[in-house]
């Protein structure tokens, strides 16, 4: 009897594990400090959040180890990314017939592809929801979302939060619906069988920082636990009427994958939010004139005719840096050229303003190899290991860059490289011959294993490496090379230049292996780089900190932008806060009026 009892026990304990864990598959594979967002409120709702970046597909080991599995989908034929594949949903038809829990979060910005996939998944199970505003990208919408009051979600407040984008759901019954914008669901809920299945965008699951009132947090927590409760879900409606899976005719070819029974080795899951490492970091050296007033940077293009209007606003705005977008025909070291830049450095010498040209990173001429991406195709970037590009485009373009000031060096600040387009297009590819031989060699394998992978071509590449649990090896390899040359780089323009900074602007936090291996490369404790990011308010420090375990020193600054917020001076404190603690200080994006530099000066007094 005490061995029956003791068995019980440990059954009971098992099925409490598996209870609590949740598994997110992101067909992005997006880099873990980009999803701490999304998984923060699941993880304060009681689950224990396991993300395994480097295999973004269902196994069957999975039925058995979670019971909820959030599902991000990729940005397929728009963008690049991997996809759900047929063995997909086999798994996740498995999973809602185990009473399990379905979180689909589709991609708003691109990802026509899994959108359709997930559509004909949720017709075929009877679900009565469906993601609606057609293919296009540009039809997701900016908005606020509502709790339902009333609804099977309890507790989930009743304010608006500001949602992100976000396609319209199409419902069967009012029931399914837990959060609207507007007048259309944008979260809603189905029973399937004994499990639940929920839809999302993946911007709304991750508004979380969006919000700096918390109700979109309080909003997320508050579903994450309502998953775990069974017993809630009697309020919605239930699944009716499920048909035969239909998936020919979609924008692109659904891929058939059998799904293995467990994942590779070398693709183990991590927990989210990563532990904050208890190593001690070494001290960032901030320069002088950002521990005096903090960056105060316009970001802005770059004419002639146009440089005494911005120098006005600068002055009107007490801004302390000017970062000017440079063509990169105006790059090349020419006579011409030379006269341009002695005459705007003449006009900067007579401010006390810091000035960082700028040049595209998509823009700049690849000089050699293209890179190719996980699918074997060409993309409009240069081959990221490629020693012609090296040699003859990035190295030529930041020395002019640096350059820039002439007799008069002073007036230039450092050099800024806007890593938009680029960044997007690198996520997905470093499958060119001279990445794939540098990732193979760094991943340590036998001489006739490598010959054997060598000999592949492009377009098997990143399955291959995939399914062999070789892909997060071979990434970091690829992020590892990049920092290295550019660590020689720095040094060598450090020599031309020894007080220039390095700073890089985008719309998202970089996350891709070419970029962070420049930031690494970059950086270094007594010089950080410098940081302008479109990105949430809010969580710089946060960031900043990831990136420093990632061997990454930076100073980032809060993207401000001239709404209502900026001229309420109600908001003035929380913005402040955000600026000047949390961040380095901020930066702004052209707009450059007169009224709007007297409402900046004010801000910053």
């Amino acid at each position: 009897m005490r061995s029956l009892y003791l068995f019980l026990l440990l059954l009971v304990a098992a099925c409490q594990t598996e209870a609590h864990r949740l598994l997110v598959v992101d067909l992005t594979l997006a880099d873990p400090l980009t999803l701490e967002t999304t998984a923060a409120p699941w993880h304060a709702a009681g689950y224990r959040v396991e993300y395994r970046r480097f295999y973004p597909h269902l196994t069957r080991e999975d039925l058995t180890r979670y019971r909820t599995v959030l599902v991000l989908g990729g940005r397929q034929p728009e963008s690049l990314s991997d996809a759900l594949t047929i063995g997909d949903l086999a798994i996740l038809n498995e999973w809602v017939r185990r009473d399990g829990v379905v979180v689909l979060a589709y991609a708003e910005d691109a990802g026509a592809l899994d959108r359709w996939i997930i559509n004909q998944w949720l017709a075929s199970q009877g679900a009565g929801i469906a993601i609606g505003g057609g293919s296009g990208p540009s039809r997701a919408q900016l908005l606020d979302a509502t709790p339902l009051p009333h609804s099977a979600l309890d507790n989930a407040g009743f304010a608006a939060f500001p949602a992100g984008r976000n396609y319209p759901l199409q419902i069967r019954d009012k029931n399914q619906t837990l959060a609207r914008g507007g007048s259309s669901a944008v979260v809603a809920a189905s029973r399937v069988n004994d499990g639940l299945i929920v839809v999302a965008s993946r911007s709304l699951l991750a508004s979380a920082d969006a919000d700096p009132g918390g109700r979109a947090r309080d909003f997320l927590v508050a579903l994450a636990r309502w998953t775990r409760r069974p017993a809630e879900w009697a309020g919605i409606g239930a699944a009716t009427r499920p048909a035969l899976l239909q998936l020919a005719g979609g924008p692109a070819q659904v891929a058939v994958h059998a799904p293995p029974r467990a994942p590779p080795a070398g693709a183990a899951a991590i927990v989210l939010p990563q532990p904050v490492s208890a190593a001690r970091a070494d001290p960032v050296v901030a320069p002088g004139w950002i521990n005096r007033q903090g960056m105060r940077v316009l970001w802005s293009r770059f004419t002639l005719p146009a440089l005494d209007s911005l120098l006005g606003f600068v002055e009107v705005a007490a801004l302390n840096a000017l970062a000017t977008r440079i063509p990169e025909q105006a790059i090349l070291d020419t006579a011409s050229t030379r006269t341009l830049w002695k005459i705007a450095a003449d006009r900067l010498q007579a401010t006390s303003i810091r000035w960082f040209p700028a040049v595209s990173l998509a823009a700049i001429p690849s000089q050699g190899a293209d890179e190719v991406d996980l699918h074997g195709k060409l993309t409009p970037v240069a081959c990221g290991l490629d020693s012609l590009y090296w040699r003859g485009a990035l190295r030529p373009s930041y020395r002019v860059m640096s350059r820039l000031g002439g007799a008069r060096p002073e007036v230039i600040g450092g050099v800024a490289l806007d890593l938009d387009s680029a960044m997007t297009l690198y996520r997905g590819s470093g499958f060119c011959d001279a990445d794939y031989s540098v990732g193979l060699t760094s991943l340590g394998l036998g001489r006739d294993e490598v010959e054997r992978l060598a000999a592949l071509p492009p377009v098997v590449r990143y399955d291959t490496l995939l399914e062999r649990g070789l892909l997060g090896g071979y990434y970091e390899g690829l992020e590892t090379a990049v920092a290295e040359r550019a660590i020689v780089l720095r040094s060598e323009l450090r020599r031309l230049h020894p007080d220039v900074r390095f700073a890089f602007h985008a719309s998202d936090a970089p996350a891709d292996w070419f970029t962070l291996g420049l930031l690494r490369g970059f950086s270094s404790p007594d010089a950080p780089v410098l940081l302008w990011l479109k990105e949430r308010r809010g969580g710089g420090r946060a960031l900043v900190r990831r990136y420093r375990e990632r061997g990454v020193y930076a100073l980032s600054a809060l993207g401000l932008e001239p709404d209502r917020a900026l001229f309420a001076q109600s908001e003035w404190p929380r913005l402040r806060f955000a600026a000047f603690s949390d961040h380095a200080g901020f930066w702004l994006d052209g707009a450059a009026t007169d009224s709007l530099g007297r409402v900046i000066r004010r801000f910053t007094k």
